[in-house]
């Protein structure tokens, strides 16, 4: 009986998509279709009077048209009139070629200094940004990004701060045994990666983990924005906070010597020396290529998720446009609920994805036996 449910489900399933897929793909056909109407009719204007040109030009060639043919010089009008028009329109289509690759040139730059088209979802900003002048909206949308990174850092820390005085070991509340869950949860896995010294650590790869997490969230929030899809503003100042701090560590725990030491590949045998030669340079790269690489690969996902729920509202909100024949405060259909469960799937693990491979990337560094020693010494 189950397999016939879910062989019954899937094709309906199947319809549904498909519906939703064709109303999507009609939405977004029309206004094209609007678009190259308003072209042509534009077009056709221009067209008629660069024709008309040659018209008012050529009056006296009508007029020496209808009488009987006349001088040298009436017959030499008449034959130049035709060449002068050709000019004349050939000048007036070049002037409408032109009028229409300024206008394409100004929609493109208009595109581009949006993003692309991309859909968003109004964040809190969008409303203020609404009331103030051009120069002074355009300045606050740049400031987007750091503005949403402040606010989740100041309610993190509020938090913390306010849950620190509360602390109480002999009968712990609900929000203090949450949140130990979480931090010894990460804990657990960070000895399991770096050995018993990872305590030093958790503090840092901690904090980043619940910094960039809550950000991935607050795009899902009404009125917010994920300022961990900008790579520009966050996810870059991110990766390269977490280079500085594992490079730091380098430094700290193997000195000059064996930093460089490292870097060559560790060599010991003759051959190794030589091969250190072309194994320096690629370390080297690589430790450059990683902070890249984290924060593409965050900037990436949350924002393709950012970009995804956008277009569901869109979409939710113009079938129910259509539906309704353009009744206004009717809202949408939710077509975005069920990415929402996707969105919080996908902010754990590329928040913990970033602090797991920052992990390796410490636990990479530390001198050879350092986790032997600091384990034998810890069960002493």
């Amino acid at each position: 009986m189950q397999r016939m449910r879910v062989d019954r489900t899937a094709p309906l399933a199947l319809l549904l998509g498909a519906a939703l897929l064709i109303a999507g793909v009609c939405l977004a056909e029309e206004p094209a279709h609007g678009s190259s109407h308003e072209a042509t009719t534009t077009a056709a204007p221009t067209e008629h009077v660069a024709t008309q040109e040659p018209a008012g030009t050529g009056e006296p060639v009508a007029a020496t048209h209808g009488e009987p043919a006349a001088t040298h010089e009436t017959t030499a009008t008449h034959e130049a009139t035709p060449a002068h028009g050709e000019t004349a329109d050939a000048h007036g289509a070049a002037g409408a070629h032109g009028e229409a690759a300024g206008a394409h040139g100004a929609a493109a730059a208009h595109g581009g200094g949006h993003g692309g088209g991309m859909p968003h979802i109004p964040s809190a900003l969008t409303f203020i940004e609404a009331k103030l002048p051009a120069e002074q909206a355009e300045a606050l949308n740049k400031l987007k990004d750091p503005i949403f990174s402040l606010v989740v850092a100041l309610i993190l820390a509020v938090f913390f701060v306010s849950l620190a005085g509360k602390l109480d070991a002999r009968k712990p509340g609900r929000t203090q045994m949450a949140v130990e869950l979480i931090f010894g949860g990460l804990y657990g896995l960070f000895t399991t990666i770096i050995g018993p010294s990872a305590r030093r650590y958790t503090p840092f790869l901690g904090s980043l983990f619940v910094f960039i997490f809550c950000n991935n969230l607050f795009g899902m929030v009404p009125l917010g924005h994920s300022s961990t899809s900008s790579f520009a503003n966050t996810t870059f100042a991110l990766g390269m906070l977490t280079f500085l701090y594992v490079q730091g560590i380098a430094l700290k725990e193997n000195g000059i010597g064996g930093y460089l030491f490292h870097m060559a590949g560790s060599p010991k045998t003759g051959m190794e020396w030589g091969f250190s030669l072309l194994l320096f340079p690629l370390h080297v790269l690589g430790e450059l290529i990683k902070p890249i690489s984290l924060s593409l690969r965050l900037f990436g996902n949350i924002f393709g998720e950012d970009t995804l729920m956008a277009t569901m509202v869109l979409l939710g909100a113009g079938i129910m446009f259509k539906i309704t024949g353009g009744m206004a405060l009717v809202p949408g259909i939710p077509l975005q609920l069920p990415f929402y469960f996707l969105g919080l799937l996908s902010c754990t693990i590329q928040a913990l994805v970033f602090t797991l491979l920052a992990t390796v990337y410490i636990a990479l560094w530390l001198p050879h036996g350092h986790h032997a020693e600091e384990g034998h010494s810890h069960g002493h």
